[in-house]
């Protein structure tokens, strides 16, 4: 039973490394050496080794794990928006009377002017 525990930490341990060689590939990395641990830039430009290729590693990993979609960012501009309109809205009294329109809405009457 031991057995199989070690054989899928060693097996998700490999999926992790596979995917981490995809992601730097995909931001323009290249792995130069596996142990110890050295990546370069395509373009030759930048070199990383040991604990500064971890840390290029650990910051494309956060990047990823973090980005925000492109309808997360919609939302917040809309809520941001809005907030500023209640904000305005409280300052000069005035009764708002309606919802607020949509991120779609707003680019809308941006694009007619």
């Amino acid at each position: 039973m031991v057995m199989f525990g070690l054989m899928d930490i060693k097996l998700e341990a490999m999926n992790s490394w596979e995917d981490d060689m995809k992601l730097l590939e995909e931001n323009g990395w290249e792995v130069e050496c596996e142990s110890p641990f050295e990546i370069r830039y395509k373009d030759g430009g930048a070199f990383a080794s040991g604990m500064a290729a971890q840390i290029v590693l650990d910051d494309l990993q956060h990047e990823r794990d973090n980005a925000f979609s492109e309808q997360d960012m919609k939302d917040c501009f809309t809520a941001g928006v809005n907030r500023g309109v209640t904000i305005a809205a409280i300052i000069t009294k005035h009764d708002l009377g309606e919802e607020f329109p949509s991120y779609q809405e707003y680019m809308k009457k941006f694009e007619e002017e």
